[in-house]
Formats: C-alpha cells, structure tokens, sequence
C-alpha cells in the first residue's frame, strides 16, 4: 500500500464508509477503488482514468485534491499529452477564418451602438440648454420679495424653533441609555480534534458556512438532531439557523478551505488547518 493509499482509506473509514458506499458516490467500481488504495495502478484502464478515479475519490471522503496531487505527484500516474501537428486542416482553416470575421464584428457592433447613445445624449442636451438659459434669465428678473414690517414675526419664529431643539436635546440626554451587551465565544478546552466554546450574552445562533473547495459538513444539536450532513462544493454557501438549539457540533472534514460565521462574527479555527485538516467544533449556548 502506498502512502497516499493509506491516507484515502483512512479518510474513507474516518468517515464510515464502506467501499460500496465510496462506490455509490463516486460511480467508481469497487474493484478500481481497492487498486487506488493499493497502490496498483496499472490496474485501471489508463493514466487519465487514474488522476480522474483519485480526484472523485478526494472529494467524496473531503480531501482537497489539488492539495493531493500536489504532496503525492511522485506516487500518481502522469497524464498523457495528445500529440500536436505543426499543420492545420484547409477547411479548419476556412472555418478560423470566418469565426474571426465574425468574432470581429461582434466587436463592432458595441462600438457602433455606444456612438449612436452619445449622439442621441448630446443632441438631448443641446435642445434642453436654451431652455434653461431662459429659466436662468427669467429668474434674474423676477422681482424681490417683500418683508412684512413687523420685523420681530421671523424673529419669534425662529426663536421657537431653537427653544423646541434646547428642550428636546435636554430630553435625549436625561434619558437612560440601555448598554447593548456583544456575545462572547470562550474557548473551554480543546481534546484531540474537539474544541468546545461558551456562548454569551445572545441567545441567537446563526452559523454560516462558506466552502473554497470541497469540504465534507455535519451538523448536530445536543438530540444529535442533523441539520446538514453532505459535501460542501467549491464556492458554495449555506446558513444555518440553530437558535433553538442549545448545543450545536459542527464536523468540518476539510476546515482549510471551509469558512465559518458566527452570528455574523468570522470564526478563527482554535487548531491550524495546517496542523489538522479535519476539525470538529462544539458550542454550547450559556445558561443566562
């Protein structure tokens, strides 16, 4: 068995599945599972076959397969390069040459469409800009308003209006401000792959979980109650809200390209996903 043999088995039976269920998921036959893990890769039907077959099998236990391709390039079969010809077809040719026409005017037409808008813009301002010039002149020559004589009218006004600002500002400030309490996550202890965290001062538990590869997720409260258990793909983003629950274990298979949230609050995994890829997460809602 090689060594990236091992590591796939042991993903496969971290996650309890038989090489039937692998099977299912993968639509891999058994038979070319067993030679993956194995190591006898002379057994499947061609290199091509070979790095496709390992790349399903990643991702179907929650291994990061470029990650994989990468540390055990040495052990997995090279891809085989299609042979190039230095000449073209004449008819490949004719079909290149009328796709670049085409392709060219469609470039075109953009272009021509962009002219025709600023032309149409332009000529609409030109006929509003007399307009309001006139505006403008009619509004120099409009006559001046006449104050009313008894001066002390605005006056009175605007010292209401100053009194009614004093007075509320006064209230605003006599009135008791309430402190708004921010949740606290405390780390409690940390035993082997779990990590368990106190919950405080909310009583509101939204989990959103976002994937940059793919990442098998599972989701329990303290009734082992599943609110998600399935693989995460590249780019994909689920929320979860667990607010009646009061204990929530969150199973991430691959916590180096899988993003959490905490109640809108980025979450910071207490092990290095360097240090240990698969990371199981316990939060426990404090009793207030």
């Amino acid at each position: 068995m090689t060594e990236l043999g091992k590591l796939l088995k042991e993903k496969r039976e971290e996650k309890g599945m038989s090489l039937e269920e692998l099977q299912t998921a993968t639509k891999i036959q058994k038979r070319y599972l067993v030679a993956i893990e194995e190591g006898k890769y002379e057994v499947l039907p061609g290199s091509f076959y070979a790095r496709a077959f390992i790349k399903n099998y990643c991702e179907a236990v929650g291994l990061h397969y470029e990650t994989i391709f990468d540390e055990y390039s040495h052990e997995i079969p090279k891809s085989a390069k299609e042979p190039t010809t230095e000449f073209e077809p004449r008819s490949k040719r004719e079909r290149s040459g009328v796709s670049e026409d085409h392709s060219l005017l469609k470039r075109l037409i953009p272009i021509i469409l962009i002219g025709i808008l600023i032309v149409v813009v332009l000529f609409v301002v030109w006929k509003l800009l007399p307009d309001g010039n006139d505006q403008a002149k009619s509004g120099n020559d409009a006559p001046g308003v006449l104050l009313d004589a008894d001066e002390n009218k605005p006056q009175k006004k605007e010292e209401t209006k100053k009194d009614k600002e004093d007075s509320t500002e006064e209230k605003d400030s006599e009135a008791p401000k309430e402190e708004v309490k921010q949740q606290t996550l405390t780390k409690l202890e940390t035993i082997g792959k779990v990590t368990t965290y106190d919950l405080k001062d909310t009583d509101k538990l939204v989990v959103e979980l976002s994937a940059n590869g793919p990442s098998y997720v599972g989701i329990q409260d303290e009734t082992k109650k599943s609110y998600f258990d399935n693989q995460m793909k590249k780019g994909q983003t689920e929320t979860f809200d667990l607010s009646s629950a009061k204990e929530v274990t969150l199973n991430i298979g691959a916590s180096h390209v899988t993003s959490i949230k905490i109640n809108g609050e980025a979450f910071t995994y207490p092990v290095p996903a360097t240090d240990l890829i698969h990371q199981k997460i316990v939060i426990r809602k404090a009793q207030q």
